[in-house]
């Protein structure tokens, strides 16, 4: 079932175009310009509503097996469930401040711009461990019966970004994303 680490790596790609898209309006605000609030918000709303709650725990549960297969990485195992929780706990706190900021509260600009920045430096930083050191574990040590095991404990969550339609709240961030990859499409 290393299809499902493929889908994996293949949402991470979608991920790091949502981050892109932070990054590049962290930088209009950096600069004291105006950028597109609303947009960061839907970025920070769709991390907190897919990857926190279907695409990490997913992760969670294949790199627990792979734990049990391989008790030698324990503690890269339990430093990966460690991000996700960290990732979780500094989206809620990111997803608050743009929600202060786009109903008008005046905030320094720190309170929303080191937030902002730490959690995309939490992603980047867990996608990369897990595509570089979990992932090919999980393929080298999983067994067709624990992926049997593993597909019937996983969360059942469609992508209402990236998925066959993009969702009402999504659709100005999904037209933003095929814009920037210059299709009409689902970007995938």
């Amino acid at each position: 079932m290393s299809s499902l680490i493929d889908k994996w790596t293949a949402e991470h790609r979608n991920f790091e175009k949502l981050l892109e898209i932070m990054e590049r309006e962290l930088v209009l605000f950096h600069r004291g310009e105006h950028p597109n609030y609303g947009l960061m918000l839907d970025v920070v709303y769709y991390m907190i509503h897919y990857p926190d709650f279907a695409h990490h725990p997913a992760e969670d549960i294949v790199f627990s097996r792979v734990a049990e297969r391989s008790p030698a990485i324990s503690v890269l195992i339990d430093d990966l469930h460690r991000q996700h929780r960290r990732i979780a706990d500094a989206g809620k706190r990111l997803q608050e401040q743009l929600e202060a900021v786009v109903t008008g509260v005046m905030l320094p600009r720190a309170q929303v711009e080191q937030p902002a920045l730490r959690y995309i430096d939490y992603l980047k930083l867990n996608m990369q461990s897990e595509e570089k050191q979990l992932f090919p574990l999980a393929r080298q040590v999983l067994k067709a019966e624990d992926w049997a095991w593993i597909s019937g404990r996983l969360p059942r969550a469609g992508d209402p970004l990236f998925g066959d339609s993009a969702e009402a709240r999504y659709r100005s961030l999904h037209a933003q994303i095929a814009a920037e990859a210059g299709c009409d499409c689902i970007v995938a």
